[in-house]
């Protein structure tokens, strides 16, 4: 079992997008858990992962999932993402 620890979250553009769309950066730390034959719990470091994800409202306590970028070997900096972000996301900004 994989378990995410999330060690940031931060909103990005709050200033420039509309009021009911959200760009919100996370970093997680996935470590990997697994149970062992006698009982005991064995924990291994995973990968760290970042990801951009981008939140429409609905209503007033709802949010829906737009798109999300993993920071991977195509998208190699949370900057490359932003900027992809900008240009494809448009209608998302003020």
């Amino acid at each position: 079992m994989i378990v995410h620890d999330l060690v940031e979250s931060k909103e990005l553009f709050a200033e420039k997008t509309k009021d009911d769309c959200f760009v919100i950066y996370e970093k997680m730390e996935n470590t990997d858990a697994s149970v062992k034959t006698d009982g005991t719990i064995c924990l291994k470091e995973a990968e760290t992962q970042e990801v951009v994800h981008i939140l429409r409202g609905k209503g007033e306590h709802s949010l829906s999932r737009v798109c999300e970028y993993t920071l991977n070997k195509n998208e190699t900096s949370i900057e490359v993402i932003l900027e992809k972000v900008q240009a494809e996301h448009a209608e998302i900004f003020a």
